[in-house]
């Protein structure tokens, strides 16, 4: 009976043996290896590669709007009782530009101790009036003086901001080499020529910030037109306004 007993035993002796000489060799590697460090050092990052692995071909080259102040400068010379016929003209092309490039508010700016404050103030008026009448918010018209200094006929400055549309410099394409393709990336140009012609489009460059949002539309009002164009309601354009007839 006592023979199986020894013979288990003999295996359980045989089982633990080979774990605990792990055990023994682990703790000598680690005793012998002192400050060693397994870590490897991280390679150098390459700029270049970075920046093309993080890109798109929409933002290699983004076109830039740079804020500038757009003025008008009125004359209001002693004796002036308001606007000449070109400074009226002058002022309703100013006023257009504001309405489709401007932001924030248009400024007057008035000189204070000047010689021709009173003069100064009529043509600052009617200023005012000619930008409303031009379809400038009455809100948006904002007015202020300036120190002149005793000068004798400072003018009224009119002003506002807007934003212009960055120049962009492309490199020339024969300074790339077309076979060098082993890396698959897209040459540094890329994008540049397509981003600078919409620079020198757009209508308004600091639509290019994202900045405006579309009013608000009334749906109804234009099921108003659909309505009338499916029931035949629609007035019909004189000879005139169209260019036709005699």
């Amino acid at each position: 009976m006592m023979k199986p007993q020894k013979a288990i035993q003999s295996k359980s002796a045989f089982r633990v043996a080979p774990i605990m000489g792990v055990t023994l060799a682990g703790l000598l590697l680690s005793s012998c290896g002192g400050g060693y460090s397994a870590r490897r050092e991280a390679p150098p990052v390459d700029p270049v590669r970075e920046a093309h692995l993080h890109r798109t071909v929409l933002d290699a080259h983004v076109p830039k709007a740079i804020p500038v102040e757009a003025r008008l400068v009125l004359a209001a010379s002693q004796g002036a009782q308001g606007l000449t016929a070109q400074e009226h003209a002058q002022l309703t092309g100013f006023a257009n530009d504001f309405v489709r490039l401007g932001r924030g508010n248009v400024v007057i700016s008035v000189p204070a101790n000047a010689g021709n404050s009173a003069n100064a103030a009529m043509v600052a008026q009617e200023a005012q009036r000619v930008l409303y009448a031009s379809g400038v918010d009455y809100a948006k018209i904002a007015g202020g003086t300036y120190q002149a200094g005793g000068q004798p006929n400072a003018p009224v400055t009119i002003s506002f901001a807007r934003y212009e549309a960055q120049p962009m410099a492309c490199q020339s394409w024969s300074e790339f080499d077309a076979r060098k393709t082993a890396t698959n990336l897209s040459p540094d140009r890329f994008g540049c020529a397509q981003n600078a012609n919409l620079a020198a489009m757009v209508a308004d460059p600091g639509d290019l910030l994202g900045d405006r949002t579309d009013p608000s539309r009334d749906a109804a009002r234009v099921q108003v037109g659909i309505d009338k164009h499916r029931k035949g309601d629609i007035p019909a354009v004189s000879a005139a306004v169209a260019g036709g007839g005699q």
